[in-house]
């Protein structure tokens, strides 16, 4: 398998995107650090990869917090050996006019989508180095390029990812470390039913299936196959990108 030998710590990994890449991963062959600020969730999700504890490693970790991040990255070599892999997928959303938006909710979204990345990535690039080189992959959005009304935190937390992707592929390139970004459009996730009725929800799936070639929006297990790819060393002068997976690209995204 592609990924034999390898480690990867994958955050926000007990649902949605997050558990279908950690699955995914394993699936390949890597034993798989699942990180959540939930601890009940990521060991779930390990007992599903392996209830025996030898490819899964269910953590508890606040992105937010370094030193939470630098116990997960302690934590990950003692049981691993090393870190091969990095996927950032922890993120949080809360919407609000920008005028009516308590700044203490956009600063939450900015820590956990940006700084929670940032902190994660200068400890496991260390490790490595060590190793020879590795893959970085963050989990961006389409609001990196067009956004709608209410979403400013996120929008701003989001495109800040892609600049740090792409600094982050060059500061890294030299220690062979790949650094890239993949930004869903609509994914029939979690997050498209946070703050949304069940009615808001099912009336943007049904917008953006309508909207695409296809006739329907990604799956987190898309998602998941990709990032395996772009882990499995398939593409190795593939670094500094941002690639957007918009299965609906004619959708208006003014709609709530």
């Amino acid at each position: 398998m592609l990924l034999d030998g390898k480690v990867a710590i994958v955050t926000g990994a007990g649902r949605g995107i997050g558990e279908a890449i950690a699955v995914r991963l394993s699936l390949d062959g890597a034993r798989v650090v699942v990180a959540d600020i939930e601890g009940e969730l990521a060991q779930a999700v390990a007992r599903q990869i392996d209830p025996s504890g030898q490819k899964a490693l269910p953590l508890t970790c606040d992105v937010t917090d370094d030193g939470s991040v630098r116990a997960l990255v302690d934590r990950t070599i003692g049981w691993g050996g090393g870190i091969d892999i990095l996927v950032n997928n922890a993120g949080i959303m809360r919407r609000g006019n920008v005028w009516e938006m308590d700044p203490s909710d956009f600063e939450s979204v900015v820590r956990v989508n940006l700084m929670g990345p940032f902190l994660c990535i200068r400890r496991c690039a260390l490790v490595m180095k060590e190793r020879g080189g590795g893959t970085i992959v963050n989990i961006a959005s389409i609001h990196s390029f067009a956004t709608m009304a209410e979403m400013s935190a996120y929008a701003a937390s989001k495109t800040g990812l892609i600049g740090l992707t792409r600094a982050s592929a060059i500061d890294l390139g030299p220690w062979n470390i790949r650094v890239i970004a993949v930004c869903p459009g609509a994914v029939d996730a979690p997050m498209l039913h946070s703050g949304r009725t069940v009615e808001e929800a099912d009336r943007i799936k049904e917008q953006w299936s309508n909207a695409s070639p296809l006739n329907r929006i990604v799956s987190p297990q898309e998602i998941a196959d990709l990032v395996a790819l772009l882990c499995s060393g398939r593409l190795p002068s593939f670094t500094g990108a941002a690639i957007l997976i918009d299965a609906g690209v004619s959708v208006d995204l003014r709609v709530r």
